[in-house]
């Protein structure tokens, strides 16, 4: 595993950034706040890589305040114009005492992975102007140590309190920031029309979790799930298996347990107790 360190004082984020998207067959980016004026900075080579036919999705928080409406609009106006480009948006209820506040930028291309994990938010001052520090990380995809960033991300993004945006949210979304900028504004109004949207997010798209999509250690151990009531030790049979495909996990079955605790937070597979699973398609 190779790293390097950004700090926008020799390095700059936005032109590392620049440099891997454009060569990148996937990237996926979980952040805590998004403004235009960081998209600005690397969105020829995120749309070089859509272009090249590579699949780009974004997890972003919404605080009213940091995250603009404008990055909104230009992610909708993306996800129009190509298939392969989603976002989400992370709703953070005021009576949740967990803030979402992640920076993970997620790249993939032949085999290989980077990932860059510190403070960097995707605005431009996270991007270019502020002194962050954040490290990326070069490794082999089949690496157990990318599985469990891959794990992070997935856990994030299928949190039930993430939604797509239409445009109608995003308008409303708009004129609340644009409220609570006026000299005088009326914080119980505000509040009252933010309860309105978190109404309305309960109605929107959100991200499915599908079993196609599983890679690694998930995609393995889903592969040998039957279509009925299972216990976790009918799975340890292929302890064995599993070691070739992984040889340097020398505690598979404890890895097993960790791995149907994943799937079941994925919503993929239902925890009936006592060590009793059954996949969550089948339960009637």
């Amino acid at each position: 595993m190779d790293f390097n360190f950004i700090d926008n004082q020799r390095t700059k984020m936005s032109d590392v950034l620049v440099s891997i998207f454009s060569t990148s067959k996937s990237a996926r980016v979980a952040v805590a706040f998004a403004k235009h004026s960081g998209i600005k900075l690397i969105e020829g080579a995120l749309l070089k890589c859509l272009d090249n036919g590579g699949n780009v999705e974004f997890v972003i928080g919404l605080d009213f305040h940091t995250t603009d409406a404008v990055v909104l609009q230009t992610f909708r106006a993306f996800s129009k114009s190509y298939p392969e480009f989603s976002f989400y948006c992370f709703s953070d209820p005021s009576d949740n005492i967990v803030t979402y506040h992640p920076k993970l930028y997620l790249f993939e291309n032949d085999g290989l992975v980077k990932s860059i994990i510190g403070s960097s938010n995707l605005t431009k001052g996270g991007l270019s102007e502020n002194i962050e520090v954040n490290v990326l990380l070069e490794m082999e995809r089949e690496s157990e140590k990318v599985e469990s960033i891959f794990d992070i991300y997935a856990r994030i993004k299928y949190q039930p309190s993430r939604f797509v945006p239409d445009d109608a949210y995003i308008e409303a979304y708009q004129t609340i920031i644009e409220e609570t900028e006026k000299p005088r504004y009326r914080r119980q109004d505000t509040k009252i029309a933010i309860e309105r949207l978190r109404e309305l997010e309960k109605s929107l798209p959100k991200p499915y979790t599908n079993p196609i999509n599983l890679q690694g250690w998930q995609k393995l151990v889903f592969s040998k799930l039957p279509n009925n009531e299972f216990q976790t030790s009918d799975l340890y049979k292929y302890a064995s298996e599993f070691a070739q495909t992984y040889p340097e996990n020398k505690y598979v079955e404890a890895k097993t347990r960790q791995v149907l605790q994943q799937l079941r937070d994925l919503g993929i597979i239902l925890h009936l107790g006592e060590g009793r699973w059954v996949k969550s398609d089948i339960v009637f």
